[in-house]
């Protein structure tokens, strides 16, 4: 198996977190219509998973623009960070799904 490039694994990280954000953007819209009890929880989980992604995108912008040499040590930790952000919303999309 081939190792990706720097290019090749940051743009398939923005793909990836371009996918996963329309179901934050569903998350939004669903707790627009939600019951009083239900939207608070939706709100606040949907306003971390916008602090998880925004970190997210931080650090792919950090890897981006990375030396060769710290190259490894932040595609590790982009990809952890991947990782955790996909779960997340993983985990909200079947908490509220309706």
């Amino acid at each position: 198996m081939n190792t990706p490039t720097k290019d090749e694994m940051v743009s398939h990280l923005h793909k990836q977190i371009d996918e996963t954000s329309r179901k934050v953007d569903e998350l939004k819209l669903k707790s627009h219509l939600a019951k009083a009890e239900v939207k608070t929880s939706m709100e606040e989980t949907i306003n971390k998973l916008d602090h998880q992604q925004g970190k997210l995108k931080n650090a792919m912008n950090h890897l981006a623009f990375c030396s060769e040499s710290a190259w490894d040590e932040l595609a590790e930790g982009c990809q952890r960070s991947w990782k955790e952000f996909k779960d997340a919303v993983e985990n909200a999309v079947e908490k509220f799904k309706s």
